[in-house]
């Protein structure tokens, strides 16, 4: 079972739909998709319905029985995590912070973390290639960050985590502790870089930001500059 992880509103559900079949497409090992979501007072955006993933549930078993999806409204837990805090309204949308709060609910080996802005082109099998048994992640480089932050500077829209080291590590708890002390610009992908001290970076082909090529496992439709 290769499980996966996705976050978001009510708004950005349909990537989540398009990337969710993009793995049925091309992942024969069953998934189990974890979607977490909230509503808060200071956005007008609505949660994902249980409703809308229960049918989500239907079509991902119709590829395999096998596949589950678990549901999860962290809406109370967020709330009281990040409310005035100085990171309660990041650059992009409060909801890009649910995936630091992952830890308190989520438990088994490895899991892959995916944006709703991704595409899946390659099998999610390809992720076993990477051996991340004694780090606590495999990540990829941010493309405009290597040249404009740091050379090393990694992108959090797709991250391959060792559940129980990070749990050891307390990777995501201190994260979530640095934000709700200091104004970072890109919120939860600062505070990750900063933290995270045992990874491996893994070819761009796991999180390619620009042109498709011949050996793209995940297609991200991140924010970019071209001419």
């Amino acid at each position: 079972m290769i499980h996966v992880l996705q976050t978001g509103n009510s708004k950005i559900f349909h990537g989540i739909c398009l990337n969710a079949l993009s793995i049925m497409k091309n992942t024969k090992e069953p998934i189990h998709l974890h979607i977490m979501t909230m509503e808060i007072p200071w956005s007008d955006v609505p949660k994902i319905s249980e409703e809308s993933c229960n049918h989500l549930r239907e079509v991902l078993k119709s590829f395999n029985e096998l596949n589950e999806l678990t549901y999860y409204d962290i809406s109370e837990d967020f709330e009281k995590t990040f409310y005035n805090t100085p990171n309660m309204n990041p650059k992009y949308t409060p909801a890009s912070l649910i995936r630091l709060l992952f830890y308190r609910y989520i438990d088994c080996d490895k899991l892959i973390y995916l944006d709703a802005d991704t595409m899946t082109v390659k099998s999610l099998e390809e992720f076993k290639k990477i051996d991340i048994e004694n780090l606590e992640m495999g990540v990829c480089l941010d493309y405009l960050g290597k040249f404009w932050l740091k050379k090393d500077y990694f992108n959090s829209g797709i991250l391959y985590i060792n559940v129980k080291r990070v749990k050891e590590t307390k990777l995501f708890e201190n994260a979530i502790k640095l934000l709700q002390k200091e104004k970072l610009f890109f919120s939860d992908q600062t505070a990750l870089y900063k933290l995270c001290k045992e990874k491996i970076y893994m070819p761009m082909c796991y999180n390619e930001q620009r042109s498709i090529k011949d050996d793209t496992v995940i297609k991200h439709f991140c924010k970019g500059i071209r001419y």
